[in-house]
């Protein structure tokens, strides 16, 4: 199983960089802000066991190249640094948008859209005279600067460059199907069945997928379309898409012409280089009318405002060929009003939770007259358990242990030197996931019930009187934001919002387990939309007066693999399990194995 790629929390110190907030997640790793220093870095960390050798791979391809529009390395190292189980690049922090999201809040014109594609096309072409292939050309990959507007190309995780040893099994490259060029999927059709092919990509595939990106831009649509993936290879293969002028009537017809060119169907006929492209376009600017500063799409307004009813008629409004779709910042929903003399839901909350924390405490006064009784019945648990300590110890190195230096070549230099061990490392790791039993929710013992009951009981009733000494109350943790798209990601999978969903450490049988402070993983015990039982859910769990985990990343069983945020809360009691007697150590504790994971818009 996949372990998880996201562990870092705000605050963290890794190799000198002090983590603010995560950035992105991926397959193969997740890049965080971080500062070192006062100066901000975005700080990629790759575990070592699943990227293997595409960690020497990416800094090797970063090395080589070195142009205003491409990302720029910044240093490289392993941590932790005795016993090191990531790998960590540093690069440069591109203070902006990714480009989806520029062009859906800013609505650019058609001017605006060509400057930032001659941007792509130049790093391309530097890309390219450098031997180096991206591979994963796509609006993600690409980040628009907030403050003066140039774009840049990131991310070359799986990248390639000529003479670089071949790390892929697979017949295709690794990389995002959407984004494809025909050449690929007809080698895929013809060669599927042959042991050993593998397919090589170009320069013309890069060249593709930015014609599928200048597409998206131009029209707000996709040029290809399938309702399964066999059908969407065949319009790739056989359908000439919609000319974008056509598409959307404020697409100038050259700067169309320019775009169709990067999607013919064979490498021969395509535009045959990015430095083409790169003249193309500032040609078509230098001639730019007054027509090329028009928004490409229709804004919001007050008028389009949608509620969650109206999405689905709009979506399909949107998807219609020969209208353009809308960009820009959608005006908030009204709030419906409130009838005269009706008292506002923020008031008339307050008098329920009042009523329900005298509640809480009246009955906790009656439990403790059983306390013995009920101590008795968790004092059971105290023996001998099978621990699982799946989670590993966050380690922190020190200020004097750093091994990536942000400033100077030499220093660089001497920061990506790799160690001779780290082509030795597997590049995947695979792991059998054991089929989902199903996990009832009164196969918890009783007495783990009482357990908690008790607890909780003896808290509340000492909160309330303010009369029982104890150990200090640690607070929960701070609030977080959810991985970038994993709410749609989420959604997508058929995951409803605010929904709770039985999960577990393990299928092996119910029971309390060790735990530390770090990432985790947990298994799906139950069908959830399009998921099975036994999909992979993986996080980090922090150890506070109750233990909270915040999973971000889901793997199932056929490999498919997404951003996720879901809350891990107790089958009895909210969010975060309740610590188990037999550890009172600030970064460890004892837990049940079975548990709740809710799904949510934001950690709280």
């Amino acid at each position: 199983m996949r372990p998880p790629p996201a562990i870092l929390a705000p605050g963290a110190e890794v190799l000198g960089y002090t983590v603010e907030r995560q950035l992105g997640q991926g397959g193969f790793g997740t890049v965080y802000l971080a500062r070192n220093a006062g100066q901000p870095f975005a700080l990629k960390l790759l575990y070592l066991p699943r990227a293997g050798e595409r960690v020497e791979r990416e800094v090797s391809i970063l090395l080589k190249l070195h142009h205003p529009h491409v990302v720029g390395l910044q240093g490289y190292g392993l941590w932790p640094p005795r016993e090191p189980r990531f790998a960590i690049i540093v690069m440069e922090y591109v203070d902006g948008r990714r480009l989806d999201l520029w062009a859906d809040e800013e609505n650019p014109s058609a001017r605006r859209v060509t400057r930032v594609l001659v941007d792509v096309a130049r790093a391309l072409a530097a890309t390219h005279a450098e031997g180096v292939l991206h591979r994963d050309v796509k609006e993600a990959n690409i980040m628009v600067r907030a403050s003066d507007g140039p774009a840049k190309l990131v991310d070359f995780g799986i990248g390639d460059y000529t003479g670089a040893r071949d790390l892929t099994v697979d017949i295709l490259p690794p990389g995002t199907p959407d984004y494809r060029a025909p050449e690929a999927w007809r080698y895929f059709r013809q060669y599927a069945r042959v042991l050993g092919a593998r397919y090589e990509a170009g320069a013309a595939d890069d060249l593709w997928a930015m014609g599928v990106v200048f597409y998206w831009l131009l029209t707000g649509r996709r040029p290809f379309n399938g309702e399964d993936d066999a059908s969407f290879i065949e319009a790739v293969l056989t359908q000439t898409p919609v000319p974008p002028h056509e598409a959307n009537e404020r697409v100038p017809p050259a700067l169309s012409d320019v775009c169709l060119r990067l999607l013919e169907k064979t490498p021969e006929a395509r535009t045959p280089s990015a430095l083409t492209v790169v003249t193309a376009l500032e040609e078509l600017l230098r001639g730019a009318d007054a027509a090329w500063d028009v928004p490409l799409c229709d804004a919001f307004g007050e008028d389009t405002a949608t509620t969650e009813s109206e999405l689905d008629s709009f979506e399909k409004w949107r998807n219609r060929p020969r209208h353009r779709p809308r960009r820009g910042v959608r005006a908030p929903p009204e709030a419906p009003p409130t009838p005269a003399g009706a008292t506002p839901p923020e008031t008339t909350a307050k008098p329920r939770h009042s009523l329900r924390a005298w509640a809480v405490v009246v009955t906790a006064l009656v439990l403790i007259t059983t306390g013995a009784l009920l101590l008795r019945g968790a004092a059971g648990l105290s023996g001998a358990v099978t621990l699982r300590q799946e989670v590993a110890p966050t380690d922190k190195s020190p200020q004097s242990d750093r091994a990536v230096a942000p400033n100077g070549t030499e220093a660089i230099a001497a920061a990506v030197a790799l160690p001779a061990t780290l082509q030795e490392v597997a590049t995947t790791v695979t792991t059998q996931t054991p089929e989902a039993p199903s996990l009832p929710l009164s196969s918890k013992p009783a007495k783990k019930a009482r357990s908690v009951m008790t607890r909780t009981a003896g808290a509340a009733a000492c909160t309330a009187l303010m009369a029982c000494p104890g150990p200090q109350v640690r607070p929960p943790p701070p609030p977080e934001p959810c991985p970038v798209g994993a709410v749609k990601a989420m959604k997508e999978r058929g995951i409803r919002m605010g929904d709770e969903y039985i999960a577990a450490f393990d299928f092996s049988r119910p029971r309390v387990i060790s735990v530390s402070d770090g990432p985790t993983q947990f298994l799906l015990a139950q069908n959830v939309g399009s998921l099975l039982g036994g999909t992979a859910l993986s996080g980090r769990l922090i150890v506070r007066d109750r233990v909270y985990g915040r999973l971000t990343w889901a793997e199932t069983k056929q490999g498919d693999s997404f951003p996720v945020c879901l809350e891990v809360y107790a089958e009895v009691g909210g969010r975060g399990l309740p610590r188990e007697p037999g550890d009172d150590s600030p970064s460890s504790a004892r837990v049940f194995t079975t548990v709740s994971v809710k799904a949510v818009r934001e950690f709280e």
